[in-house]
């Protein structure tokens, strides 16, 4: 087997070390040259654009946060894929975008799929990620086999499409639980508990949430860098959610809350700090309350 990964942000840089660690042949492109130099010291072929090697690779993984930038690759892409090539899109991108591609890749003899990502930074290092796919059955199985190196579970979504219609729900949940365990800390915090106690007890009692886990630890800590999900890239999931949650006319009074606090802490909050940063929001709120009593 042999792999393509366009982006070696947080997530591709990950996906291309699991990958390396199971010795598959691992090629990659990003503008940025630093994260090229890491790629290539984790002992992955570098390369500073996408060009006819793609044509060698089984899988085309796309690992990108920006929709023209997404644009940009499946244009090239659409030049250089090969017959019976597997493309994996892993982006969170509108529903519009992710049709898009397909259609633009619609000449070509590829296979392209919808295929989001359930999980944060930190859990791609360790391989600890939910995939969904949506697209064509043909290559789901061989999709499966390639996305077992990275994740510990893939999800068969259906039609095309499907699978960022499952991302959109989970990154809700994301959302309100993140702010749940933002408000549950402040909360504890604020009466006098220890809030490495509260931690204790939250993750295991009956109030225990998969964010409470990995993010009240970096509430706690105050330790928002690295991210492993950056809040530049929630407020552009939170908006695809909403304009999402609003064309399917569904009723969303918790994460409409959610969103509004995020848009509050952009005032506050450095866009490359970690979602659970959304705690200074809580902090910051909270202390101009008591000085207005």
């Amino acid at each position: 087997m042999k792999v393509a990964i366009i982006g070696l942000g947080i997530m591709g840089a990950a996906y291309a070390s699991n990958f390396l660690k199971s010795g598959i042949e691992v090629h990659g492109t990003d503008t940025d040259s630093v994260r090229l130099n890491n790629f290539s010291s984790l002992g992955g072929f570098p390369h500073s654009k996408i060009d006819t090697w793609v044509k060698e690779c089984d899988f085309v993984l796309i690992s990108l946060s920006s929709p023209v930038a997404l644009h940009h690759v499946v244009s090239e892409l659409a030049n250089t894929a090969s017959d019976e090539q597997v493309i994996l899109e892993t982006g969170t991108f509108t529903l519009d975008d992710k049709f898009r591609i397909k259609r633009d890749l619609k000449d070509t003899n590829a296979f392209i799929y919808d295929c989001t990502v359930s999980g944060t930074g930190a859990q791609a290092v360790t391989a600890d990620l939910v995939f969904m796919i949506s697209g064509e059955n043909v290559k789901k199985e061989k999709v499966k086999e390639c996305l077992s190196y990275i994740g510990r579970k893939v999800i068969d979504a259906g039609e095309y499409g499907n699978a960022s219609k499952l991302k959109y729900v989970a990154n809700h949940a994301v959302a309100v639980h993140n702010c749940a365990a933002a408000e549950t800390l402040s909360y504890a915090k604020n009466i006098g508990l220890d809030e490495h106690v509260v931690y204790d007890m939250l993750s295991n009692g009956a109030g225990q949430s998969k964010m409470s886990d990995l993010r009240m630890p970096l509430m706690i800590d105050k330790k928002y860098t690295p991210a492993t999900a950056h809040m530049a890239m929630f407020h552009k999931d939170l908006n695809i959610i909403s304009e999402h949650l609003a064309a399917s006319f569904s009723f969303s009074p918790l994460f409409d809350q959610c969103k509004h606090l995020y848009e509050q802490a952009k005032a506050h909050i450095p866009d490359d700090y970690d979602t659970a940063a959304i705690f200074e929001e809580y902090e910051i709120q909270l202390n101009e309350s008591i000085q207005k009593l």
